[in-house]
């Protein structure tokens, strides 16, 4: 959940369900902060400060970066978080729409330092390749980056794993192109095969990846979270993975 979204009315409301909800304890609560224009180190105090409250809760597990400003030394934004850490403001960090370059820079500088594990880096990735960003600043990881990723030990958590809704049918400027058209009319195909809609094969898919990739979505019914959450069941062949992406092989 981050800052920003809805003007704090998300955080708000994620908030409220995790209260009502004690049973849902054991869970992780991820939030993001520093979103530009409050993307800058001195923030990160204030920004935590600001998702605790949003969510009403005294810490939060894993406070993401919205953002990065690579004009600034990465050295500067793991200080900030770390003394986060110390306070007990939050249990870890990561970062979201960062290069993996810049990423490998900031954990080079926490093993310097002795500091804590990156837990978390939050990029786009889906079964459809970005060919615009569809907000300012947002960042795609490439497969060859997740094998990277998955050897530095840094869980995955990719956001828009269905494309804004291009698996479910919306049409968008950011993933429409011939290419992503025909891997969405292979996941139909597929999913008909396998009694599972092209949004579950989609995030399964997302799933297969190497290490721990995880997929980030939304949804506005009940009906349509237990389509993602089906996902989870979804097994795929090495040649059903080629399939969907090249259409080669055997689908």
């Amino acid at each position: 959940m981050a800052n920003v979204y809805r003007d704090g009315e998300a955080a708000q409301a994620a908030g409220r369900w995790l209260r009502s909800r004690p049973s849902a304890g054991g869970g992780v609560v991820y939030a993001k902060g520093c979103h530009p224009p409050h993307c800058s180190p001195e923030l990160v105090g204030a920004e935590v400060d600001k998702a605790c409250r949003l969510l009403g809760l005294p810490q939060v597990d894993v406070f993401l970066l919205h953002r990065d400003d690579p004009r600034l030394p990465a050295a500067e934004f793991a200080d900030a978080l770390v003394e986060q850490v110390a306070a007990g403001r939050i249990g870890g960090f990561g970062v979201s729409n960062w290069t993996v370059p810049r990423l490998r820079e900031l954990r080079a500088y926490l093993q310097q330092i002795g500091g804590p594990e990156l837990m978390a880096f939050s990029n786009h990735f889906s079964l459809a390749e970005m060919v615009s960003p569809p907000w300012p600043g947002c960042l795609a990881v490439s497969r060859e980056e997740l094998d990277e990723l998955a050897g530095l030990g840094v869980n995955v958590l990719a956001w828009s794993s269905l494309a804004t809704g291009f698996f479910a049918g919306r049409e968008t400027p950011h993933w429409d192109s011939p290419t992503n058209r025909a891997r969405r009319e292979r996941a139909a195909k597929l999913g008909e095969r396998l009694g599972s809609p092209p949004t579950a094969v989609a995030l399964a898919y997302v799933l297969h990846q190497p290490g721990q990739v995880l997929p980030v979505v939304r949804t506005g019914s009940e009906a349509h979270l237990d389509q993602m959450l089906a996902a989870s069941e979804v097994q795929l062949s090495d040649d059903e993975l080629e399939w969907l992406e090249t259409g080669a092989g055997r689908g």
